[in-house]
C-alpha cells in the first residue's frame, strides 16, 4: 500500500514587532460614528502618533443588533452605550509600547463625553487566515464594487500576497472634518498565517490610523455580508 497524506503546516508564531495593546475604559456613551473623533482626542495626548505610519486606532465596534438595540445606516447622530467590558484597542510598534502605555488613567473628551483609559494588555497579531476590516476607504472607488476590489487587489498584490478569495461589504459613510467619506468592509480568506500577519502590519487604502484598512481575525463570511 502506498499511502502520502498532505503534510501539515508547521506551526506559525506571530512576530511581536508589531502588537495590539487593549485598554479597559470607562464610558458612558459615544458617537456611532466615532473614528475621527475618537483618533484626533487621543492625538491631543499622543501627538507622535501622528507621524507613526504602523499605528491604527480601531473603531469601539457594536454589532448591527443586540439586546434590543439596532444599529441605524444613518448613524451621523446615532449614541451608543459602553459595558464595563468594552476595550479600546490600538495597533502599535512594540517599540512604541512605552509611549503608548502612558494613556493609562488618563482622561479625554468626545463630543464632551469623557471616556478614561483604564489597565492595558497586549497581544501578538492573529495568524488566522481569515481576516475582515470593517471600513477601507480607497479613493475613487465610491459606487463601484467592482472598482474597489481590483484596486484592493492591486495594493495587496504589491505587498507580495497572491489573494484568491476577497469579500466586500456594501458601502458606509464616516464623518471626518472634511466632510463623509465612504468606506466599505473588505474579507480576505484563505491565504498563509505569514501573509495574514503582513496584511494586519500594513493595512490597505487611506486614513490607516483612523482604523480603516486596519484587518483582525474573522472566523467566517457572515459577519461581511451581514455589515
Amino acid at each position: 500500500m502506498f499511502w502520502n497524506e498532505e503534510q501539515k503546516q508547521q506551526t506559525f508564531t506571530a512576530p511581536d514587532n508589531i502588537i495590539d495593546v487593549s485598554f479597559k475604559v470607562k464610558c458612558k456613551q459615544i458617537r456611532l460614528d466615532h473614528a475621527w473623533l475618537l483618533t484626533d482626542a487621543v492625538i491631543t495626548l499622543l501627538p507622535w502618533l501622528q507621524n507613526e505610519p504602523k499605528a491604527s486606532i480601531q473603531h469601539i465596534y457594536i454589532p448591527q443588533s443586540g439586546n434590543g438595540w439596532t444599529r441605524a445606516d444613518n448613524f451621523e447622530n446615532e449614541m451608543i452605550q459602553l459595558s464595563r467590558r468594552t476595550r479600546l484597542k490600538i495597533r502599535i510598534p512594540k517599540s512604541k509600547l512605552d509611549k503608548l502605555l502612558s494613556l493609562t488613567d488618563k482622561t479625554i473628551h468626545i463630543d464632551e463625553q469623557p471616556l478614561s483609559f483604564g489597565q492595558a494588555d497586549q497581544y501578538l497579531l492573529s495568524t488566522m487566515t481569515t481576516i475582515v476590516s470593517r471600513h477601507v476607504h480607497i479613493p475613487d472607488t465610491d459606487d463601484d464594487e467592482e472598482a474597489f476590489l481590483h484596486q484592493a487587489h492591486q495594493q495587496i498584490k504589491a505587498m507580495g500576497v497572491n489573494v484568491q478569495k476577497m469579500l466586500c461589504g456594501k458601502s458606509h459613510q464616516l464623518m471626518t472634518p472634511d466632510g463623509y467619506i465612504k468606506t466599505r468592509s473588505l474579507m480576505i480568506a484563505d491565504i498563509t498565517s505569514e501573509e495574514s500577519i503582513l496584511l494586519q502590519e500594513k493595512g490597505i487604502g487611506d486614513h490607516y490610523l483612523y482604523g480603516c484598512g486596519l484587518f483582525i481575525p474573522q472566523k467566517g463570511i457572515t459577519a461581511v455580508n451581514k455589515d
